[in-house]
């Protein structure tokens, strides 16, 4: 199958996103389909480069004078409009690469709805967050955390965008969503990566158009969790783990909180890059905190093989939770929120245990109940493992190909 990967950054910017999206393109060219990758340009790189067997195109639109409103200037900004210059080369390469299957990711989605694709050719999006819907992403209103946005209203959206991002930024985002909203059924099917997601976002369509398809790390990566040595900065003994953005809407403040309050003696390591609305973060001599930044991701898996308990305390609804995942596929039990696609993903009980958003009490006591029993933690770690065998590539890249077949039947029906 000849397919198109249309993406709003990809590495080496570095993101979730990008990740995904390049590990989905290296899985589906090493199944002997013809992958290309299309993108937005990135400073220092080739318009066009191989990845292995994967083509990478670099494409430049009118959207790059937006790269000084982007909070990373090594990011483009995609608007929630098409960009007709993007569109224009973007045609151009549909055109020479006759793809079957033309898959967005993130907000140039708006650019691909104005493409004239070939004859039998789908278009399929991953949602893998809230934005076609939010133009904050997150379904977070006015900042206020553990609290799920109810739904868009034009009014309220605009007020919590534009207090978010600015005026200038924020009303143009949202009522460029408005206006999108009426130009999706040009995309044969969605890919939300979690029911969460698609309860948000998909209301009113018909779920023909629709399947559920997370996203997924590598085979391997259990392995590389076990393989590496112990990282030097790891504590002596038991310790709980958190790993992502320093920032409140992951709860790593509310979870230095939790610690402070847990009766058992154990190092909290964090491990994230500081923002500009990190916390202030601390530990006390009974419950020290070790905090590291820049940690390479083989690091990071081995710090996930060596933990007794991962913490994922969200305040926001995570879409997924790649964290986890990775926590699960090293044989660790995961405390995370019972919110989003986190509520879906770590099985309470059996892989873990859920608590309510926002409480550092119910944290604390999740935290210590693990810690305080050995024998239950290995058990779900067991557990785990065997869970997190169905957010792979083995697991999931076979869906994705399930799902552009369907795509395709949909569109030429």
């Amino acid at each position: 199958m000849r397919i198109l990967q249309v993406s709003d950054s990809y590495p080496p910017a570095t993101g979730g996103l990008e990740r995904t999206v390049q590990l989905l393109a290296r899985e589906l060219a090493h199944r002997d389909h013809r992958v290309d990758v299309a993108t937005l340009s990135y400073p220092d790189t080739p318009a066009q480069e191989s990845e292995g067997p994967v083509t990478v195109h670099r494409l430049d639109g009118w959207s790059r004078h937006l790269r000084r409103l982007s909070a990373d200037p090594g990011h483009h900004f995609h608007p929630t409009a098409p960009d007709p210059l993007l569109v224009r080369r973007l045609q151009a390469l549909v055109d020479e690469l006759h793809p079957e299957v033309v898959h967005a990711h993130g907000w140039i989605l708006h650019s691909c709805l104005g493409l004239r694709l070939p004859p039998g050719s789908a278009l399929v999006v991953t949602l893998h967050d809230y934005s076609l819907v939010c133009a904050k992403k997150t379904m977070i209103r006015h900042g206020e955390l553990d609290r799920r946005c109810p739904g868009r209203s034009l009014r309220g959206c605009l007020s919590c965008a534009s207090g978010y991002y600015g005026p200038v930024k924020g009303v143009p985002l949202v009522l460029g969503l408005a206006q999108a909203h009426h130009r999706l059924d040009r995309v044969a099917l969605f890919l939300p990566i979690s029911s969460a997601v698609a309860r948000a976002c998909l209301q009113g369509v018909s779920p023909d158009r629709v399947a559920v398809v997370p996203s997924f790390v590598s085979d391997d990566v259990a392995a590389g969790a076990r393989a590496g040595p112990r990282p030097d900065f790891l504590p002596d003994g038991e310790f709980v783990l958190f790993v992502g953005a320093l920032g409140e809407h992951k709860g790593v403040g509310l979870l230095a909180e939790a610690h402070r309050r847990m009766t058992t003696s154990a190092p909290l390591v964090v491990i994230g890059a500081r923002r500009a609305d990190s916390p202030a973060l601390y530990g006390d001599p009974r419950h020290p905190l070790v905090l590291r930044d820049g940690v390479p991701h083989r690091e990071i898996m081995a710090a996930f093989a060596a933990a007794a308990v991962v913490a994922v305390p969200s305040r926001w609804p995570e879409p997924q939770g790649l964290v986890a995942v990775e926590a699960m596929a090293s044989g660790v039990p995961v405390v995370a929120s019972e919110v989003g696609g986190l509520a879906e993903l770590v099985l309470p009980g059996e892989t873990g245990l859920l608590v309510r958003p926002g409480d550092a009490g119910a944290l604390a006591g999740a935290l210590d109940q693990l810690l305080g029993d050995p024998a239950l933690r290995s058990r779900m770690g067991t557990a785990a493992k065997a869970r997190a065998v169905d957010f792979t590539a083995a697991s999931i890249v076979p869906r994705v190909i399930e799902a552009y077949h369907r795509a395709r039947v949909t569109t030429a029906a």
